[in-house]
């Protein structure tokens, strides 16, 4: 579910409003009540929708099998499987709740199917193999769905993924959690319909891995019934952010920010060397390092053009924090009276900051910056990072990262980017999400060049939310270019020349 955008011609798109599964009921009654659209027509219109999407990405089903619950995604499921049968579509429907305890609109569906000839198999036990071109449907459990799976929709779920069918979920998969995109166990979709409204657990957590290629579908709601529902997150896409200016052709370097990275403890100077050199390609006019004077060396080696300053204590720190537009603290910092001392004088510099990794560990321990808030900082924490930033487990941060997020920006002020397959950013007007990247990013390094590609875009004068939206984007999707041949084995530098390529 990444976004692409050509970078030499951007074509400006509306950020995307992601709701919570309350918000959707809402939205859903609305159209109900105020645009007097009955409920089991948006019921019939959804099955529709969803079966002309499994049409238009599998023209050559030959058979289709249908999963379905007892609530409302259970009724689309109906409805798909009684328009299939109508098209002469062999489809088998395997219900998981009786007929005799459906209601109200899920029953109609129902009655549907059977009418139109879909067969119907009252039992989810014994599920047969799948045949070739057969497209497996998951409507077993809609955006209601909390708590741990029971008996059958749990081995339903199983033999699903099992399968080597393609499936197509309704609504979400089942056993996904509609806000959080928290799932111990859940359907494996190739591609995911939506209705009314996106489900932010779409596009967080396990969501992205589970629910495939997300098609949304509005049933005809209209503008002014969204205008009532507030949104839980705004997702961006590369089309729908800020950019960063064209140069004018008399630019000089300091117009472009001059960024200072603290960091690279003992054996730990490739961290602070490569957030450097992603803040110099991202476009910086000026780059310092601060760090152990065994890797000054290695630095002017690799990069000559990173201004590197050997520092043994806080207090040689010290002077280097005057010229600085943005201080980025953090990669490979480490956990040593050393790194203590940096921290604790580049926290209390007049510059923007940045803070990742260890500084964020440092922080969390409560004995540097105690206390401390500010505006105009970004911290940069992961899931583990940000459980101890709020000294909570990490499994409370992946049930519910949007909460984690706000509560962490609430605590500390300024901008908090919680890393993930979603990546949020929250900040005083609320939270955006960002999905981009792929799984072989999870390599070392990965967030020191983040850190540095943030801390570049901030000295470059964008705002710190529109930096970190940006920074996010850039970063993943100089992931995905570089990734295309092959993701295994692909490494933090090797992102550099595409992050240079789409930051213009």
């Amino acid at each position: 579910m990444s976004d692409t955008m050509d970078s030499q011609n951007p074509s400006p798109t509306e950020p995307q409003k992601l709701y919570r599964a309350e918000a959707v009921r809402q939205l859903d009654g609305l159209v109900i009540s105020q645009q007097q659209i009955p409920a089991i027509a948006l019921m019939k219109r959804a099955g529709r929708a969803a079966f002309d999407a499994l049409r238009n990405r599998w023209p050559e089903v030959s058979s289709i099998q249908v999963f379905c619950g007892g609530g409302n995604n259970g009724g689309d499921g109906y409805v798909i499987a009684g328009l299939a049968a109508q098209r002469q579509i062999p489809v088998t429907v395997y219900v998981g709740v009786p007929a005799d305890k459906l209601k109200g609109e899920a029953l109609e569906a129902h009655g549907f199917a059977e009418r139109e000839g879909a067969t119907l198999v009252t039992s989810l036990a014994e599920l047969p193999a799948v045949e070739k071109n057969t497209v497996l449907v998951d409507a077993l459990l809609g955006t209601g769905f909390s708590g741990e799976l029971r008996a059958p929709m749990d081995a339903a779920i199983e033999h699903i993924n099992r399968s080597p069918a393609s499936v197509l979920a309704v609504d979400l998969p089942s056993g996904l959690n509609a806000d959080s995109g928290f799932a111990a166990e859940a359907v494996s979709a190739n591609a995911t319909v939506t209705f009314i409204g996106r489900k932010a657990g779409l596009f967080l957590g396990r969501g992205p891995a589970l629910a495939g290629d997300v098609i949304f579908e509005d049933l005809g709601a209209a503008p002014a019934v969204y205008a009532q529902v507030p949104a839980q997150l705004t997702r961006y896409s590369g089309g729908s952010l800020e950019r960063l200016p064209a140069r004018a052709a008399d630019s000089y370097k300091n117009q472009f920010g001059h960024v200072l990275i603290v960091g690279g403890d003992h054996g730990f100077g490739g961290a602070a060397l490569m957030a450097s050199e992603a803040a110099a390609r991202t476009g910086s006019g000026l780059i310092s390092l601060a760090t152990r004077p065994e890797h000054v060396v290695a630095s002017l080696s690799r990069r000559p053009e990173v201004m590197a300053h050997p520092v043994v204590s806080g207090q040689e720190l010290e002077p280097l924090l005057e010229s600085p537009d943005v201080i980025a603290v953090g990669p490979g910092l480490g956990h040593s009276p050393w790194s203590e001392q940096l921290l604790a004088r580049a926290g209390r510099a007049p510059a923007k900051l940045v803070l990742d990794a260890d500084a964020l560990n440092i922080l969390a321990g409560g004995r540097v910056l105690a206390g401390i808030t500010r505006d105009d900082w970004v911290l940069t924490p992961h899931i583990g990072e940000a459980a101890r930033l709020l000294g909570i487990p990490t499994a409370e941060v992946s049930a519910d990262p949007v909460a984690a997020a706000r509560a962490i920006q609430e605590k500390f002020s300024g901008v908090v980017v919680l890393k993930g397959a979603g990546t949020l950013i929250a900040h005083a007007d609320g939270v955006d999400v960002i999905n981009t990247g792929n799984p072989g990013m999870a390599s070392g390094g990965m967030g020191d060049l983040l850190t540095g590609i943030i801390a570049s875009l901030i000295g470059q004068g964008l705002a710190l939310p529109a930096a970190a939206r940006l920074g996010v984007w850039l970063h993943g999707e100089a992931g995905n270019r570089a990734a295309a041949d092959g993701q295994r084995g692909l490494l933090a530098t090797d992102l550099l020349p595409h992050v240079r390529e789409l930051v213009d």
